[in-house]
């Protein structure tokens, strides 16, 4: 039987849907565009806007004259409403920012750590060193899986079934987690240029390579919030063993591990970034050893791309990290490979290869998304409009 909604709740759903407008804007909107966006009358969208207002949730700011007619209004965050904090955390580094609504980042810090579970300690000190009363809800990218929400994998790290429960305890603030290069494909669908497409694959290449399937601009996580380990199907043949336990992983060939693995230099532990992008500009500067990694990276990229096409169907793939790179110096031989996996009657339309617009702040914005969803969840919002 369909739930019954009260005029109280569908007066928070049309509060919860403008805040949702303001936020997925990819620029500042008055309150008539809100109005047309939302369905809504004008009358509606300033009563909206005012109570929105004194619970200090938006901000009406009057817009840059142009020419005649009557002055208009921008809708903006409220300079004394809530923020989320976003937490990018690397197999070596971490950095924590800011956001606001609309999705504005601001870089608090960031720095190196020990590679072992103590830098949730770290986390948690930087986080309370910047907190205000202002902080409402954490989002935080890790790389490698979490399985059921709490159990945390970095195979190239040692970290096997690391239990987040014990690490983000009851002394944190309302913490919200997921899988780096699920995020960076989220931050694509939302703010860069996977936007408004319908089903996208996303790949973000650090050390190793990572994605996720869009549907409708939606991460999809599967049964175990594990969804998406792309980069550990035996998709290029490789006959070495993955630190991941299974043998013949795609990741083994594509990302900075294999890229610094090509010199003799042993890969894993959070190790080789620098080396790995020394390596492309080698590689940009004509070395021939180089080329022949950088090109081996692209090849086994396309390759597997190829196969995913095959499967899943994407009208784009989007590649970030180190695959910006690799389409900038590469892309014939990652279209070429890529082309040559797809079935026949698949190659006069492939998939169009994007390079990710978002750049590598791509888990960080993720980050921020999922914390800004928890924000703008209507059992909360609710809460803050009665608070006001």
């Amino acid at each position: 039987m369909p739930e019954t909604m009260t005029s109280a709740d569908l007066r928070t759903r049309n509060q919860v849907r403008l805040l949702r407008a303001v936020h997925d804007a990819a620029a500042p909107i008055t309150r008539a565009e809100a109005a047309r966006v939302l369905g809504i009358g004008r009358n509606t969208a300033a009563a909206l806007v005012g109570e929105l207002e004194r619970a200090r949730l938006l901000h009406e700011v009057p817009a840059e004259a142009a020419g005649r007619g009557r002055p208009t209004t921008l809708l903006v965050p409220h300079p004394e409403g809530p923020l989320a904090f976003a937490v990018d955390f690397r197999e070596d580094t971490w950095t924590l920012a800011s956001v606001a609504l609309g999705g504005a980042i601001t870089e608090l810090e960031g720095g190196e750590h020990d590679r072992t579970p103590r830098v949730f300690a770290d986390l948690r000190a930087a986080i309370a060193r910047h907190a205000t009363d202002r902080l409402a809800v954490v989002g935080l990218a890790t790389s490698g899986p979490i399985r059921d929400g709490h159990r945390l994998h970095i195979s190239h790290l040692g970290w096997d079934e690391v239990d987040l429960a014990g690490l983000i305890g009851p002394d944190w603030p309302v913490t919200v987690i997921d899988n780096d290069a699920r995020l960076a494909g989220l931050a694509e669908a939302r703010r860069g240029a996977l936007r408004g497409m319908g089903t996208a694959m996303h790949f973000h290449i650090d050390f190793d390579i990572g994605g996720t399937l869009l549907l409708g601009g939606d991460a999809q996580r599967g049964a175990h919030n594990i969804a998406g380990e792309f980069g550990h199907m035996p998709l290029t043949g490789s006959p070495l063993e993955c630190m991941c336990g299974a043998r013949g992983c795609w990741s083994l060939d594509v990302g900075a591990n294999a890229l610094v693995r090509h010199f003799g230099a042993r890969p894993g532990y959070g190790e080789g970034r620098e080396l790995a992008r020394e390596i492309l500009r080698w590689a940009e500067d004509g070395d021939a050893e180089a080329s022949a990694a950088v090109d081996a990276n692209a090849a086994a990229l396309g390759t597997g791309l190829g196969a995913l096409a095959n499967a899943l169907d994407p009208q784009a793939i989007s590649l970030s990290g180190l695959g910006v790179d690799l389409i900038r110096l590469r892309r014939d031989t990652i279209e070429s490979h890529c082309a040559a996996g797809l079935m026949a009657f698949r190659r006069d339309e492939p998939p169009q290869i994007l390079a990710g617009t978002v750049g590598d702040a791509g888990p960080l914005t993720g980050a921020a998304e999922i914390a800004w969803d928890a924000i703008l969840a209507p059992d909360r919002v609710k809460a803050l409009l009665q608070g006001a």
